[in-house]
C-alpha cells in the first residue's frame, strides 16, 4: 500500500488493511547463498531497518491505535529480513538500495493489511512500515484475513479463502512494497504511455468504463463497501474476466503493478501460486479459482518479466 492524503473514512478503511505480514520460514526467501555483491547490497538495507516513518506512526494513531511502537528485531526475525532482501528481484534490490530511507516494523497494530510505504524526510526517498506481529504469519492466512475483510456476514454460511504457496509473506510484502518504490521513481505507472495501465485504467484511481463497472470493482478495496458472502462467486467469476491478478489489485493502478509483478515474481523465481476457494456451510468447495492462470493476467506477464530484466531504468542499473 502506497501511503497519499485521503479523508479520514478512507484513511481508516485503508489502514485496516494497510500494515501487514512478513515471514515464518527464511528458508523460503531464497534457496541459494547470495552472491559477494547480494550480499554486501543485503547488509548496506540491513543497515536501513529502523525507526518508523513520523507519517506511519501519526496515521495508526489517527485510527485509534494508541499504543504503536518500535520493535526491534531479535537475531532471528534479522536472518528472515536479510533473506527476504535477498531474495528480491535485482531491480527492485538496486532501488530499494538507491531509494529505502528505512524499513521499519511496529508493535501494537493489530488487524490485516499489507505495509505502508510512504515518502520521507529526506527528498526522493521512501518508508515502508510492517506490523511486527506478521513476522510469524503465514501467506496464506495473511491473504485469507485480508481478503474475507471484503465480505460482510448475510446469512448465507459462504467462506472464502485464499492459498499462496512457494514463498512466505514478508518476501510477498518485500516485492510488492519495494515495487511501489520503484513505480514512483521512475514513473512506471503514471508515464501517459505506461504499458501497465493502457486500456486499463484512466487515472491513478479510476479503471476504463467496463472494468469500472464490474462486480470486481465494487469492493472496499476500490472504494466500495463491504458485500455479502452470498456474492463471493460472481466477484471471483467477475475477476477471471479481468486483467487483475487479485481483488486487492483493482485499488488503483500502482496496487495493480504492485500485485502483478509480485505474483509474476512468486510464480516463476519461487514456483508459488495463488487460488481462492469458496465454500459452503457444510465446508464443500463451491468453486475455485487460480488468478495466475486467468487470460487477462497471464498476457501481462510478458510486460513484467521485460520490466525486471531490463539492465538499464530510469536511471538504475540492474
Amino acid at each position: 500500500m502506497l501511503y497519499r492524503q485521503t479523508p479520514l473514512k478512507k484513511l481508516i478503511a485503508g489502514l485496516s488493511l494497510s500494515f501487514g505480514v512478513l515471514l515464518t520460514q527464511s528458508a523460503y526467501a531464497t534457496s541459494q547463498v547470495p552472491s559477494q555483491s547480494v550480499a554486501a547490497e543485503v547488509q548496506e538495507l540491513m543497515e536501513r531497518v529502523g525507526p518508523p516513518s513520523k507519517v506511519a506512526i501519526r496515521d495508526a494513531k489517527k485510527v485509534g491505535m494508541k499504543d504503536v511502537k518500535l520493535h526491534t528485531l531479535t537475531d532471528s526475525e534479522r536472518v528472515k529480513v536479510a533473506a527476504a532482501f535477498a531474495s528480491l528481484p535485482t531491480l527492485n534490490r538496486h532501488i530499494l538500495e538507491k531509494r529505502l530511507h528505512y524499513l521499519a516494523f511496529l508493535d501494537g497494530i493489530p488487524g490485516e493489511g499489507t505495509a505502508l510505504t510512504s515518502p520521507a524526510t529526506r527528498k526522493g526517498f521512501y518508508d515502508i512500515t510492517f506490523r511486527a506481529s506478521v513476522l510469524n504469519e503465514s501467506l496464506s492466512t495473511f491473504l485469507t484475513t485480508k481478503e474475507q475483510s471484503v465480505f460482510a456476514a448475510d446469512g448465507s454460511d459462504i467462506a472464502v479463502s485464499v492459498e499462496g504457496t512457494g514463498t512466505d509473506a514478508l518476501t510477498y510484502l518485500l516485492l510488492h512494497e519495494s515495487t511501489h518504490v520503484l513505480d514512483f521513481s521512475c514513473n512506471t505507472t503514471t508515464d501517459p504511455h505506461s504499458r501497465f495501465t493502457e486500456g486499463i485504467w484512466t487515472d491513478p484511481d479510476t479503471m476504463v468504463s467496463h472494468l469500472a463497472t464490474s462486480a470486481a470493482a465494487r469492493t472496499h478495496f476500490h472504494q466500495g463497501h463491504p458485500i455479502g458472502f452470498g456474492e463471493a462467486v460472481a466477484v471471483y467469476d467477475s475477476l477471471a474476466q479481468s486483467p487483475f491478478v487479485s481483488l486487492y489489485a483493482t485499488a488503483s493502478q500502482y496496487e495493480d503493478l504492485a500485485e502483478l509483478v509480485s505474483w509474476r515474481e512468486l510464480m516463476s523465481k519461487h514456483g508459488g501460486n495463488l487460488s481462492i476457494e469458496v465454500t459452503d456451510s457444510q465446508g464443500k468447495t463451491m468453486r475455485h479459482w487460480e488468478p495466475l492462470t486467468f487470460p487477462g493476467v497471464e498476457k501481462r506477464f510478458a510486460e513484467v518479466d521485460e520490466l525486471l530484466a531490463t539492465k538499464q531504468y530510469c536511471g538504475i542499473s540492474s
